[in-house]
C-alpha cells in the first residue's frame, strides 16, 4: 500500500505573515505546505503575490523550514472574462515554487459554457508548465459548477485534457450538498482526482466549524484507504478564522487565529491520521 503525502494548506494563517505560517507547520512535524491564494476565503490578493519577487520569497521559506511545495490553492472565478490571463499568472507562480497540483473551485452553473471554454485554453498552458489544474467540488453556491462527482466528470470529459483533474473537498460536499454521504461521494470522485483536501467539521446551531482531525463528524478512515490506493496527494485545510453559515457561505473572523492554537489543531491532526495510517507523516 502507497504511503500518503500529507501537507498543510495555509488558510488557517489567514492574516498572518508567511514566515509564521511555514515556522508553526514545521513546527507541527509536516513536510509539505500548499499556500492558500483563494478568491473570497482569504483577505485581499494582490497581483503582487504571483510575481517573481514572491516566489523568491517562498523558496527561501521553503528551504528556511525544510519544506516543500507541492500544491497551490487558487481558487478564482472562472467564468471571469480575464480568468485565462489570470490564471495563467498562477500557472507561471505555481511552476516557479515547485507546485505540481492547482487546487480551485471554478465558478457558478451559468457560466459553465464560459468556464469549460476557459480551461480548454488553460489546458496546454499548465501541461507546458508541469502543472496539472485540479478541479475544486464547490462548498457554496458561488462555486456550484461542480458540486458532485457526475458534475465534475463531465467538466473532464468536456475539457478533454490529462492536465486538467479533480481536487476532491468531503467537507464543501456537506456545506452544499446536506442530503448527501459526504465520504462516500468523494470516494467516487477519486479516480479522476490528483489531490484531495481532508478537512474535519461540526454544526453548531446550523452553521458549520472546522476541527482538528477525528474530532469532528467525518469518518476519513475508508477515504484514507481509498486515497493511498491511487496515491492521491493530500493537504489539511482547516480554515481555522472562517465558519460556513446556515446558507453554506463563509464568514470570515474579524482577526487571524493565534498561531498557538493553529499550532496545537495541526498537532491532533497529525497525530490522529498517523494513529489511523499506522504510519509517521
Amino acid at each position: 500500500m502507497n504511503k500518503l503525502v500529507i501537507g498543510v494548506n495555509t488558510a488557517m494563517f489567514d492574516g498572518l505573515d508567511t514566515d509564521v505560517a511555514f515556522s508553526t507547520i514545521h513546527q507541527a512535524g509536516f513536510r509539505y505546505v500548499e499556500l492558500a491564494y483563494n478568491q473570497g476565503y482569504v483577505g485581499d490578493l494582490s497581483p503582487d503575490l504571483f510575481s517573481e519577487n514572491n516566489a523568491r520569497h517562498i523558496r527561501e521559506l521553503l528551504e528556511k523550514y525544510q519544506l516543500r511545495s507541492q500544491a497551490l490553492g487558487a481558487t478564482m472565478n472562472m467564468g471571469s472574462e480575464d480568468a485565462v490571463a489570470q490564471f495563467t499568472q498562477r500557472i507561471r507562480f505555481a511552476q516557479l515554487i515547485g507546485a505540481t497540483w492547482i487546487n480551485l473551485c471554478v465558478g457558478k452553473r451559468a457560466d459553465r459554457q464560459r468556464i469549460v471554454a476557459n480551461l480548454r485554453e488553460l489546458a496546454p498552458i499548465a501541461r507546458d508548465h508541469q502543472c496539472v489544474i485540479c478541479l475544486e467540488n464547490g462548498g457554496d453556491p458561488n462555486y456550484d459548477v461542480f458540486a458532485l462527482a457526475q458534475d465534475g466528470f463531465a467538466l473532464l470529459e468536456e475539457v478533454g485534457s490529462s492536465a486538467v483533474a479533480f481536487n476532491v473537498d468531503a467537507g464543501n460536499i456537506v456545506s452544499l450538498c446536506p442530503d448527501k454521504d459526504a465520504i462516500a461521494e468523494a470516494i467516487v470522485m477519486l479516480p479522476g482526482a490528483r489531490h484531495c483536501h481532508l478537512k474535519d467539521l461540526e454544526h453548531r446551531d446550523g452553521e458549520i466549524f472546522f476541527t482538528p482531525m477525528g474530532q469532528g463528524e467525518l469518518n476519513y478512515l475508508p477515504m484514507l484507504e481509498a486515497l493511498a490506493a491511487h496515491a492521491i496527494p493530500c493537504s489539511l485545510e482547516i480554515p481555522l478564522r472562517m465558519h460556513r453559515q446556515r446558507d453554506s457561505y463563509p464568514q470570515r473572523a474579524a482577526v487571524p487565529v493565534d498561531p498557538a492554537v493553529s499550532l496545537e489543531v495541526l498537532i491532533q491532526s497529525r497525530e490522529k491520521l498517523e494513529k489511523w495510517l499506522g504510519y509517521s507523516l
